[in-house]
């Protein structure tokens, strides 16, 4: 009997020390494979955007997002890039957290200072397509400049690049395939969208602003989610104003209407003076409590990943509830 209980003994001793190493095992190999996440070494490679080569170190935290598009994407992947570009002097309040407390301004979205952006050592500049040429030649002299597309249909894209450079490819790929998703469960679940016009208006320098049909969120609205299209959009080239009386007349059934503040200086009671309109007050939308004033922040681009995951998100939950 004695024997017996010191083999048993014995058994749980030797079972408790091979669970032991299998616990240190298994935590060196998440320890590994982690750090292989983080510490790939970077050597210049060649990537390709918009059929256009670029030589970049990659994978690299050395990035400098001169594009709010960039930032917007830089906020969605969770990149805390070296440098940003501001609007009326400050960084867009809705991606500041995101972006990190560490983050240096490299100055105005049209205009970043070259000084500054040369001091952060990037690795890589990811500007604008709406930079002149002048400014994409400077910021070549600092490192290699690849200038983000602002136009919507090449959200993915946008997105890929940064998740290529800064080694979250995988993730890029991810909050895509979850966005069509959800896409195809809204228009699933409200079939009805098809049925109703919508237009989206940013006021802008105290105007309203109409898009065409591949700006902003339009393709969204539009292409993806199924809304039916004033014919006027199409007549849209990029942006354009448009008065209160010729809006009236395409008396859409929803209006969204955009309005940032610092997009807005001398204007801040713009939307005060507009809800008080009686042409305004006249049209279908507002008759029937179906114009949103910023759904989503008015700061928001439209044709990127997180403008429209966010814009998806609030359709769901204050539109088509």
């Amino acid at each position: 009997m004695k024997k017996n209980v010191l083999l048993c003994g014995a058994l749980l001793i030797s079972l408790l020390l091979v669970g032991c190493e299998s616990k240190k095992e298994g935590s060196a190999t998440a320890s590994q494979s982690s750090n292989s996440d983080t510490s790939v070494a970077a050597k210049k490679q060649s990537i390709t955007y918009l059929n256009k080569d670029y030589q970049v170190n990659i994978p690299t935290k050395k990035i400098v997002t001169a594009s709010i598009e960039a930032m917007e994407d830089a906020a969605a992947l969770g990149v805390k890039p070296l440098g940003a570009v501001t609007v009326g002097g400050e960084i867009p309040h809705y991606l500041s957290s995101a972006l990190g407390s560490e983050i240096v301004n490299v100055g105005d979205k049209f205009g970043p200072n070259v000084e500054v952006m040369t001091s952060l050592q990037p690795d890589v500049i990811l500007g604008s397509t709406k930079f002149d040429e002048s400014v994409t030649k400077n910021l070549e002299k600092i490192a290699p400049t690849i200038n983000v597309s602002h136009q919507s249909s090449t959200w993915k894209e946008n997105l890929s690049l940064l998740g290529k450079l800064s080694g979250k490819e995988e993730k890029a790929q991810s909050l895509v395939s979850d966005y069509e998703k959800e896409l195809m469960k809204t228009k699933k679940t409200h079939a009805a969208i098809s049925d109703l016009s919508v237009v989206i208006l940013r006021v802008r320098g105290g105007e309203l602003c109409l898009y065409g049909s591949q700006v902003y969120y339009n393709p969204m609205l539009y292409d993806e989610l199924g809304f039916k299209k004033p014919e006027t959009i199409d007549k849209v080239k990029g942006q354009e104003t448009i008065s209160i009386e010729q809006f009236a007349k395409i008396n859409p059934d929803i209006v969204f209407v955009q309005f940032a503040a610092d997009e807005n200086k001398g204007h801040e009671s713009f939307i005060k003076e507009l809800k008080a309109n009686p042409i305004w007050k006249s049209m279908t939308a507002t008759k029937k409590n179906k114009v949103y004033f910023d759904v989503v922040d008015g700061g928001y681009q439209g044709g990127t990943y997180l403008s429209k995951a966010k814009m998806l998100e609030q359709l769901n939950k204050k539109v088509l509830k």
